[in-house]
């Protein structure tokens, strides 16, 4: 069991919060893709809903 605290919905990011913070530091967001975890199967995979569990890739600008 996570302790409390460990998931507050206030400390999380948007994807769109997540773009300007990397923006700012002149990192260029390249793909973005969501992630899903299937309880059957026990398996993660990519997704196009990027609402909950997301990554992304970006490569730094002059770079």
């Amino acid at each position: 069991q996570l302790p409390k605290g460990t998931h507050q919905w206030s400390s999380f990011l948007t994807p769109e919060e997540l773009v300007l913070i990397l923006q700012r530091a002149s990192i260029n967001v390249k793909e973005m893709a969501g992630f899903v975890h299937s309880p059957l199967t026990g398996r993660w995979s990519l997704s196009d809903d990027i609402s909950v569990n997301f990554i992304a890739f970006g490569t730094k600008d002059g770079q």
